[in-house]
């Protein structure tokens, strides 16, 4: 690199690195990539000895030299294990990783004139490029950083003498620290169970497989399978492996009286497959646990089961381990299948998936059938990104079947995170092709069917400003001016709400809400059955797909939350979108509740399905409301007065002091809650907050004393009311205000003393509770001689030089706050006989009224 950081450039670098004191020094970055098109990259290396959370964490850029810098990639859960390398890259790059380089897709923007920084919130970690920037000083190039001591450390001024520079689109440096390209080190073999067969008669079999980049020396250490039956420790049988086995292949036990389908790969081995169902298999290599099948010391009856996938069962299944597993499960005393279910179930008997790894029959490829070569006019082809065949929906939804949700939001989120994985944006060019497979006439492969005339007509009469009333067009279901107007947005080209329709009928369409559009509607003439209302903005679907078009309002409302980069918060409302809501791409669209009816009316079909499989083999993600139609309920029930659990329909009315005076008597009433249908109701009270109280728990009206406090202490209680068959809860809360302790006390005893008498100072106290605790102390005055017993205080006074006042403090407590107050006792000083005021006449007069206080002095002493 030839550029040269100027005196500029060193000054502001030098004001960054002054923010970065807290600086990790065991982040950095060490590679930097600007290359051709989106082939950006950023790799950041981990220096330390423990795993680095990348929370608070950011890449960003400063452009063009500016000091401001502009957010690229914000983290959040990421982490970086010790001594390991993470590549951010452009979603669009073309890289070409190696398989073992974890990596991740961001927003990547910079340019040859940017720097770019790794920031912890807003403080400088480490930094490529001089802020400013020289024009062009990171252009084309890759830069490695050098693996030395002095450079492989976090600077916020950037040093050029840390990097080397490399050619452009130079990417075999990704993965690996250091000047040099990385040479990638074969991943070890890894032995794993990946199949089981428990089926009918002697059908027993077990699949080993080595999932690992290497090949397995099974001789060079004992390699053991043992089988443990109805919840023994002690292996009833076992089977030692032998010879070599290759990466990716795999090694079958069957019984010998299994069926032939049985035997077609593998050895017999009665030892290991006389299992049913409650039994435990163990792998061992050389005496330590490697993977395991069951649970040691438990008998579960007659089978493993799993609570979150009803058809999961080691009876009378075939199980083969998920393709996502790269490591055995090594605790064979630990629940099984546990919370995350590592296998697949097949049916009973099932034996095409024995001799090969993998979730899917041996031989099978999961691939789409081949595309038509010329789909629709002028459209391109596409290649498949999913198999809906292989579709497993307790594992694309496992996320949400076994979440536990606190209210229909939050379930929706889950939902949200899930189809949003595997989401794969289609061009608006593309969206044509996948209107061919998504919406196909099943009756004839080369016609699709139009959304609102339920017409067939020709994939080849895709709209290209032809003779409109024989083509259709691509209408967004979810209109594109409510939110996403823009092609580049996910929403636009979101093949999930985007059909086939007439292109005159989409024209009415217009971008009108969906309603029950009533009596001023009128039916559109080139579509029976469908109803549009212009100046209410109302558009009324026939009856035979008004589900399928309030599960695609659905979708998007659910899909869309906010997390994608360029688009906002779809929001279906239940009320019609206003003009000026739609002039300014307001993100609504209404009208839910009709469209939630309209879920009902009309269920999931198979058109619905077809759909569904379609986008998901083309754009990668699904439309949860067709796999899971129940979950509209769930989500949206009762926004839609008709929630999974209804309330009564009662209004309850409850009065109660918002606070009262610890040790007052007071009452929560709730006698006036009536239900609507004046049916009978009964009530049940909780506390749940604050010191326990005791009242009548059935009763309308609560009669309550506050407990004694010792500061402001809030109650709570819910009340349920109940008509026998549906109930509503409400909250009331009810402050109990802290009195300070007082009393009235009242002193007797003499209060005024000569120096060196005494005297007993009894107190008093009015109305005087049992179980108070007193203590006396001196608080002013010269120190006094002085015991105490209880309320009674016994003083000698001391000697003064000067009358004065003794006071001492009463302290009373009950355990809990304390109340004092004081008593004064004044004491005389006593002058000896024979002393005489000076006489102040004459010469001396002056001079004796100055020698006055020290002749004062001197007679006291």
């Amino acid at each position: 690199m030839n550029n040269k950081i100027n005196a500029v450039a060193k000054a502001v670098t030098l004001l960054l690195a002054a923010a970065s004191t807290t600086a990790n020094a065991d982040l950095i970055i060490t590679e930097y990539v600007e290359g051709g098109g989106f082939n950006k990259a950023i790799e950041l290396y981990n220096s330390g000895d423990a795993a680095q959370s990348l929370n608070g964490y950011k890449l960003v850029r400063y452009k063009d030299g500016d000091t401001s810098p502009s957010d690229m990639v914000v983290f959040s859960n990421e982490e970086i294990p010790a001594k390991s390398i993470l590549v951010v890259r452009h979603a669009d790059a073309e890289l070409d990783l190696d398989a073992s380089v974890t990596d991740m897709v961001g927003e990547l923007q910079h340019n040859g004139t940017d720097a770019v920084g790794l920031l912890n919130g807003d403080l400088v970690i480490d930094i490529v490029g001089a802020v400013p920037t020289p024009a062009g000083w990171g252009k084309d190039v890759s830069l490695r950083r050098i693996n030395s001591s002095s450079s492989m450390v976090s600077k916020a001024i950037f040093d050029e003498n840390d990097w080397t520079t490399e050619p452009k689109d130079t990417v075999d440096g990704l993965g690996c620290i250091g000047e040099a390209a990385c040479t990638f080190v074969a991943e070890p073999g890894v032995l794993l169970i990946t199949e089981y067969v428990e089926g009918s008669g002697s059908n027993r079999a077990i699949e080993l497989s080595n999932i690992g980049g290497s090949e397995i020396d099974l001789d060079a250490s004992e390699y053991k399978l043992s089988l443990y039956a109805n919840g023994s420790v002690d292996p009833n049988g076992s089977q030692t492996l032998e010879g070599i086995l290759a990466a990716g292949e795999s090694l079958v036990f069957f019984n010998s009286s299994a069926a032939d389908e049985f035997k077609l790969v593998g050895i017999a081995a009665n030892a290991i497959t006389t299992f049913t169902g409650n039994d435990a298999l163990v792998l061992f290599k050389d005496g330590v646990v490697i993977d395991r099948l069951g649970k040691l010391g438990e008998d579960p009856g007659s089978e493993w089961t799993d609570p979150n996938d009803p058809d999961f069962s080691t009876k009378d299944k075939t199980l083969r381990r998920k393709a996502s597993i790269t490591a055995g499960d090594s605790d064979a005393y630990g629940d099984f299948p546990g919370t995350n279910n590592q296998w697949i179930t097949f049916d009973i008997d099932t034996a095409d998936g024995l001799g090969c790894m993998g979730e899917v029959a041996c031989g099978d490829t999961p691939v789409d059938p081949e595309p038509d070569p010329t789909p629709c006019n002028n459209c391109v082809e596409l290649t498949p990104v999913a198999d809906p065949d292989a579709f497993e929906p307790n594992v694309y939804y496992t996320d949400v079947l076994s979440g536990s949700f606190d209210d229909a939001e939050a379930m929706k989120d889950a939902i949200s995170i899930t189809i949003a994985n595997g989401h794969q944006q289609l061009s608006y060019k593309e969206v044509w092709t996948a209107l061919t497979y998504s919406d196909e006439d099943p009756a004839n492969r080369s016609n699709v069917i139009e959304l609102y005339t339920g017409n067939s007509i020709s994939k080849q009469n895709n709209s290209q400003g032809a003779n409109a009333a024989d083509e259709w067009n691509r209408e967004h279901v979810w209109a594109k001016s409510h939110g996403f107007p823009s092609e580049s947005q996910l929403g636009y080209t979101d093949a999930h709400h985007l059909r086939p329709t007439n292109v005159k009928v989409n024209s009415t369409r217009s971008n009108y809400d969906f309603a029950e559009c009533g009596d001023t509607a009128t039916e559109i003439a080139d579509a029976p059955g469908n109803f549009v209302d212009s100046s209410g903005r109302c558009f009324e679907p026939r009856d035979e797909v008004k589900g399928d078009v309030a599960r695609m309002i659905m979708y998007m409302d659910t899909r869309y939350q906010g997390n994608d980069s360029n688009m906002p918060d779809l929001i279906a409302v239940d009320r019609m979108t206003t003009s000026d809501e739609v002039s300014n791409n307001e993100p609504l669209h209404g009208k839910l509740c009709t469209l939630y009816s309209w879920h009902h009316q009309d269920p999931v079909d198979d058109a619905d399905v077809q759909r569904n499989d379609a986008i998901y083999t083309y754009q990668g993600n699904r439309n949860p409301y067709v796999d899971y139609p129940e979950w509209v309920q769930a989500v949206y029930g009762e926004q839609c007065d008709d929630p999974l659990q209804p309330e009564l329909d009662v209004d309850v009315i409850i009065a109660a002091p918002e606070s009262v005076n610890e040790g007052e008597a007071f009452i929560i009433d709730a006698s006036e809650t009536v239900a609507k249908d004046e049916a009978e109701l009964s009530f049940n009270w909780e506390q749940t907050a604050g010191p326990e109280l005791e009242f009548d728990a059935s009763s309308s009206i609560l009669a309550l004393t506050a407990p004694e406090i010792i500061s402001d202490t809030p109650l709570q209680f819910t009340l349920t009311v109940s008509d026998g068959t549906l109930e509503t809860t409400q909250v009331v809360s009810v402050t109990v205000v802290n009195v300070p302790l007082a009393f009235d006390i009242s002193f007797s005893g003499t209060t005024e003393l000569n120096e060196g008498d005494s005297t007993v100072i009894t107190a008093a106290i009015a109305n005087e509770p049992e179980g108070l605790q007193y203590s006396w102390t001196q608080v002013s005055g010269m120190s006094a001689d002085y015991t105490a017993d209880g309320l009674v205080l016994n003083v000698t006074a001391p000697d003064v030089d000067v009358d004065q006042t003794l006071v001492f403090t009463l302290f009373v407590s009950d355990g809990e706050e304390q109340y004092s107050t004081n008593v004064s006792i004044d004491v005389k000083n006593q002058q000896e006989s024979g002393w005489s005021k000076p006489d102040g006449a004459g010469s001396l007069g002056a001079g004796l009224l100055m020698l006055l206080p020290l002749l004062w002095r001197r007679r006291q002493s």
